[in-house]
């Protein structure tokens, strides 16, 4: 059998992972759950447009014990998380956060909030076709950093959306395994 064939096969047997199946879940920090109900929370992560699965970076250096330099990791280092959402009619996406940034430093007395009253877990699910969860990225102690600005513009009759940049400590992940059954029939391609 050819690496061509072997490819095929294993793309019917298997499939591809699609990059429009995933679902986002963010935990409310206590504090602002008192302020939404899980309704307006509901629409915020139904509302949600894009996000990347993070990266990581080992941060190396030049070492010699004997002969040649050897470049060696000291350190992991996290990113950034990207999230940008839909803005419904009312606004309730762009207030989550802003009500969230302002948990951060209250914008009247400008004091920051205690680290653990503003954080959270950020999950990201992955999917298949059918919707079966088969990977699971979870970003811990995440908070809004940027809250992009919102272009308006009376010529452009868009959707308005809004980006989220999180900042985190560090993520996990957890493969799902999910046994094809011998029967089930191939998925159609969308």
């Amino acid at each position: 059998m050819s690496k061509l064939q072997d490819f095929i096969s294993q793309v019917k047997t298997v499939g591809l992972a699609r990059t429009n199946r995933f679902t986002v879940d963010i935990g409310v920090p206590v504090k602002l759950r008192s302020l939404f109900g899980n309704e307006p929370l509901k629409r915020v992560l139904l509302f949600c447009d894009t996000v990347q699965v993070p990266g990581v970076n080992i941060a190396t250096a030049e070492n010699r014990s004997f002969g040649e330099f050897r470049t060696v990791p000291y350190e992991k280092m996290f990113g950034e998380l990207p999230i940008s959402f839909y803005v419904d009619n009312d606004l309730t996406v762009k207030k989550f956060f802003d009500d969230w940034v302002g948990l951060i430093q209250s914008p009247t007395t400008r004091k920051f909030s205690y680290y653990d009253d503003y954080v959270t877990t950020v999950t990201i699910n992955i999917e298949d076709l059918k919707d079966r969860t088969r990977y699971v990225v979870e970003a811990f102690e995440a908070y809004p950093k940027v809250v992009g600005s919102i272009n308006l513009d009376v010529a452009n009759k868009d959707i308005m959306k809004i980006s989220v940049t999180m900042q985190y400590k560090y993520w996990r992940t957890r493969a799902l395994s999910i046994p094809l059954a011998k029967t089930e029939p191939s998925l159609p391609q969308t």
